[in-house]
């Protein structure tokens, strides 16, 4: 689950016509989806290791072999660039919950919010609190390890989430919804998917399993050998997907308008939410559960770096917490004073915050993320994955199965991700340019 999932997802529901963007999006997530997931924790599993670990362990034998470590080092660097906008992002979430909590965010208009938005954003000293709060966090997790400090947090996290989800869920049947902003979510709207619906179904798919983040094989790499692939994959994409759609269900019903007005960027959830969400304690736990959420993510993505560098450097792992954190802390700096003190500077028309979100979310990890589709489906041999086919998975699904999931590892789901390669670097932009008249 990521922020991404938790206001841009009710957006492009909202946006390309309901229930027919859910269809293509449903089918993006087992079509892609789900064999790329698997693959990625079919190789981590029972490996103990780091990502270009992982990835020279299977490619040890394979032509090439430094070229595919190279790209899971390029994995590493698109979730370092990654991050440090996401901590922006993430402080901006931990700061808005605890002052919605004590009732400090009310405003009468979107005019108001954005403005009040702005001024915090541009607020440097006050950001950079919030900022190392958040660093702070990720670093005193993953310092103890994975077993005894990132998975209990996780775990943690998680609950915590279903049960915020839980309370919103109740206040959100009560609360009276606006019928057209709620028709708008449930209907099937054809015509408003169009090609750009498509190509953001495949693009948000993509994202909401971070395909190219590295922190599948990490998370993954510390399971059991014979741990059954296929069967968490689907568990862990049913149960992400559940909560991210009952977010939308919630979004519908108390945003006056519908999450239509989420589009423009995931600042407008600190514009909009203040202003047109009643009562204002369901505002407090919108914004906790932003915040909350922002925790899993960023957790996730800084637990692949820390693992980088401990093995890397072979250090412990509380230095590689901290030396991580270090570097995190001043990235998300640079970035946060883009709207700040570093505003004057924004070469091709994008701060710091703007180029780490392109080069990250727009290059290295869609890149990285069909790297790792064709090293599965089309570098390895059959028989080095059929050999890594066990355990629970031969006894549930079988030869027939493996062969399935090949089949769409190799071909469906490399099409959808050189799609979202296309997509993600502008091509459906170019060819607008281009064919208007």
């Amino acid at each position: 689950m990521s922020l991404g999932d938790f206001w841009r997802l009710p957006y492009l529901v909202a946006t390309y016509g309901g229930g027919a963007f859910l269809l293509v999006y449903a089918a993006a997530l087992v079509v892609m989806g789900l064999p790329v997931f698997s693959a990625q924790m079919l190789m981590a599993r029972g490996c103990h290791t780091d990502l270009p670990g992982v990835v020279s362990m299977w490619t040890r034998d394979t032509a090439y072999s430094r070229a595919w470590v190279i790209g899971a080092y390029a994995t590493l660097l698109g979730a370092l660039l990654l991050l440090a906008a996401y901590t922006v992002v993430a402080s901006w979430s931990l700061a808005y919950s605890l002052r919605a909590l004590v009732g400090a965010l009310q405003v009468a208009s979107i005019e108001q919010g954005s403005a009040r938005f702005v001024a915090f954003a541009r607020d440097g000293e006050r950001g950079l609190g919030w900022l190392l709060l958040f660093v702070l966090v990720l670093v005193a997790t993953t310092a103890r390890g994975l077993r005894k400090g990132t998975e209990p947090v996780m775990r943690t996290l998680v609950v915590c989430i279903l049960g915020l989800l839980f309370l919103l869920g109740i206040l959100a049947w009560r609360y009276p919804p606006e019928a057209a902003a709620l028709q708008e979510s449930l209907r099937f709207d054809f015509a408003a998917l169009g090609v750009r619906g498509l190509l953001e179904a495949l693009y948000q798919a993509f994202f909401s399993l971070s395909l190219g983040t590295g922190v599948i094989i990490s998370l993954a790499s510390h399971l059991p050998a014979r741990a059954p692939a296929i069967r968490l994959s689907v568990i862990v994409i049913a149960i992400s997907q559940m909560v991210a759609l009952l977010f939308g269900f919630v979004i519908a019903r108390l945003l006056p308008g519908g999450a239509a007005q989420l589009g423009g960027g995931v600042q407008r959830i600190f514009e909009v939410l203040p202003s047109l969400v009643e009562p204002s304690w369901a505002m407090a736990l919108l914004f906790a559960l932003f915040a909350v959420v922002g925790m899993t993510t960023g957790i996730g993505l800084f637990e692949a770096l820390v693992q980088g560098v401990s093995h890397r450097f072979r250090i412990p792992r509380m230095r590689a917490a901290v030396y991580t954190g270090v570097v995190i802390g001043l990235l998300g700096l640079l970035a946060q004073n883009s709207f700040g003190v570093l505003a004057f500077w924004h070469p091709a028309q994008r701060n710091i915050f703007d180029w780490f979100s392109l080069v990250s979310a727009h290059l290295l990890i869609p890149a990285t993320g069909l790297m790792l589709c064709v090293l599965v489906g089309r570098v390895l041999a059959r028989r080095q994955l059929l050999a890594a086919w066990q355990g629970d998975e031969t006894a549930t699904v079988g030869a027939g199965g493996f062969a399935v999931w090949l089949w769409l590892l190799r071909y469906p789901a490399r099409i959808a991700l050189i799609v979202v390669v296309a997509y993600s670097l502008g091509a459906l932009t170019l060819i607008e340019a281009i064919w208007r008249p």
